[in-house]
C-alpha cells in the first residue's frame, strides 16, 4: 500500500493540488459504492433544479462493462475519445516527471509508474479539475478489524466533517436495513456538501421527519447496476449482485431470498470468483449457509463458469481479470472445485461447470423442468463484478450507461 505522502506526490507530479477539489470521500469494506452513488444522485437533483453544484464528478470502482464507468461527470461516463485524451495527458505528465528525476547519462532513481488503481485515481483528479467541479483489501490493509480500521481512519482529515454509521460485528442486517444505513449516511454527506456550497435544504435532514423533496427524488431515482439488480428477459428472471465478500454475500443472498421464490420456477445459481485471495470456496459456502441453511432456499441448478465472456473464449478486455492463472482458467480447475463443493453441500442440485459466461447464460435459457408449471427460471448471479458485468453485457446488449456517454 502506498503512503499518503506518495499519493500527494503523485498528484503533484501531474500538476494538481487535491485541496482545490471539494471532495466527498467514502471509505469502508462494504456499502461505500452505494453510498457515494446516493450522494451523487442527490447532488444531481440540486444541480438540475438550482444549477449548483455546476458539475459533479464521480469516481468509483470497480466497473461493470467498461473502465469509463469509473469516471463520470454529472452521472455520465466519459466518451471513448475524452477518456483516451485525458489518459494520455496524465501518462505524458508522469513521463515528464520521470524524465526530470533521471540524471543525464544514467538511470538514476526513476519514479515508478503508479498502479492501475492509482493511475485511474490520478486521472479522475485531472478530469475533475478541467471543469472546477463543485462538488476490500487484506493485503493492503491488514487482516484484523483493528488493522483495517487503523488504515480506514486515514479518511478523517483535520477540519473536515466526518460521519459514520453503527459498525455491527455480528451477523449482517437484512438488505433493506443495510441500504437504509447507506442512504442515511448519504443524506448527511449531501446535506453537508450543499451547506458548504451555500444551498440550504428545505429542512434539517437530521431533525425533520421528512426529507426535502429533492433528497427523496435523488434516493428514489438511483439506478445502480450490478447491486441488488433485478431484471427480466423473456422467461428468465435475473437477480444480479457483484458481492465478493462474506458480508456483501450475506446481504445479496438475503435480498434474493426475500424477492424471489414466489413464482413456480426453478431456481438457478451462477457463481464465480477467480481471486484465490478471497477464498472462493469459503464464499460459496456462505451462499449455501444463508440461502439453504438459514432461509431454507433450494437451488435446482448451480452453474460455475469462467469469466471469459464468449464461447470462443474471447473477452471484452475491460471485463477480463488479469490476476488469474491462465492455465488454471483454461482447465476450469476452480470451476470444477466449486461444483464439487456445491454437490457435497446440496446433493440434489444439478451442477455444471462451463468455460464462458455465454455458455452459462445459454445453459439457463435451455432449462425446462417438467416439475414446474411455468417455463423459465429465477437466476441469482453473484460472486464477482466481472461475472455480473459479463452477464449484463450479454442479456442487455450495449447498456444504457454507455449509450449516454458524453463529451466533456
Amino acid at each position: 500500500m502506498q503512503s499518503p505522502d506518495s499519493s500527494c506526490a503523485a498528484t503533484r507530479s501531474i500538476g494538481y493540488d487535491r485541496d482545490r477539489l471539494n471532495i466527498v470521500h467514502v471509505a469502508g469494506t462494504k456499502g461505500k459504492g452505494t453510498t457515494y452513488a446516493y450522494v451523487n444522485s442527490i447532488l444531481q437533483q440540486y444541480r438540475m433544479s438550482y444549477g449548483t453544484p455546476r458539475k459533479v464528478g464521480l469516481f468509483t470502482s470497480p466497473h461493470l462493462i467498461t473502465v469509463r464507468e469509473r469516471i463520470r461527470i454529472n452521472s455520465e461516463p466519459l466518451s471513448e475519445a475524452k477518456f483516451a485524451k485525458y489518459f494520455f495527458e496524465v501518462w505524458n505528465a508522469l513521463e515528464l516527471t520521470a524524465a526530470a528525476a533521471t540524471p543525464r547519462g544514467g538511470p538514476g532513481n526513476t519514479p515508478p509508474k503508479p498502479s492501475y488503481a492509482r493511475l485511474l485515481t490520478l486521472m479522475s483528479f485531472h478530469v475533475f479539475m478541467q471543469g472546477s467541479l463543485g462538488i476490500d483489501h487484506v493485503n493492503a490493509l491488514g487482516n484484523t478489524i483493528d488493522q483495517i480500521a487503523w488504515h480506514k481512519a486515514g479518511i478523517f482529515k483535520k477540519g473536515c466533517p466526518a460521519f459514520t454509521v453503527p459498525q455491527v460485528p455480528e451477523a449482517m442486517d437484512p438488505a433493506e436495513h443495510f441500504q437504509r444505513q447507506n442512504a442515511s449516511l448519504a443524506v448527511r454527506l449531501a446535506e453537508t456538501v450543499l451547506t458548504r456550497l451555500g444551498i440550504a435544504a428545505a429542512d434539517d435532514c437530521c431533525e425533520s421527519d421528512r426529507l426535502p423533496a429533492l433528497f427523496g427524488q435523488g434516493l428514489e431515482n438511483l439506478d445502480w447496476k450490478g447491486r441488488c439488480q433485478a431484471l427480466v428477459t423473456g422467461q428468465q428472471h435475473w437477480y444480479l449482485d457483484g458481492a465478493h465478500t462474506h458480508e456483501s454475500l450475506e446481504v445479496a443472498c438475503s435480498w434474493f431470498g426475500r424477492v424471489s421464490g414466489t413464482r413456480n420456477l426453478p431456481q438457478v445459481l451462477i457463481f464465480n470468483q477467480q481471486h484465490s485471495s478471497r477464498d472462493p470456496i469459503a464464499l460459496l459456502r456462505t451462499v449455501h449457509r444463508i440461502l439453504y441453511t438459514k432461509l431454507g432456499f433450494v437451488f435446482q441448478y448451480a452453474v460455475f463458469c469462467a469469466n471469459s465472456t464468449y464461447k470462443d473464449q474471447s473477452c471484452n478486455l475491460e471485463l477480463y481479470n488479469h490476476n488469474v492463472n491462465p492455465d488454471a482458467l483454461q482447465r476450469l480447475i476452480l470451476q470444477k472445485k466449486l461444483a464439487t463443493v456445491w454437490k457435497e453441500l446440496d446433493p440434489d442440485s444439478e451442477v455444471a461447470w462451463l468455460p464462458s459466461i455465454e455458455d452459462a447464460v445459454d445453459y439457463v435459457k435451455e432449462i425446462h423442468n417438467g416439475a414446474f408449471k411455468e417455463p423459465g427460471a429465477e437466476i441469482l448471479v453473484t460472486g464477482s463484478f466481472h461475472l455480473v458485468g459479463g452477464v449484463l453485457s450479454l442479456i442487455e446488449g450495449v447498456p444504457r450507461i454507455l449509450e449516454t456517454a458524453v463529451e466533456y
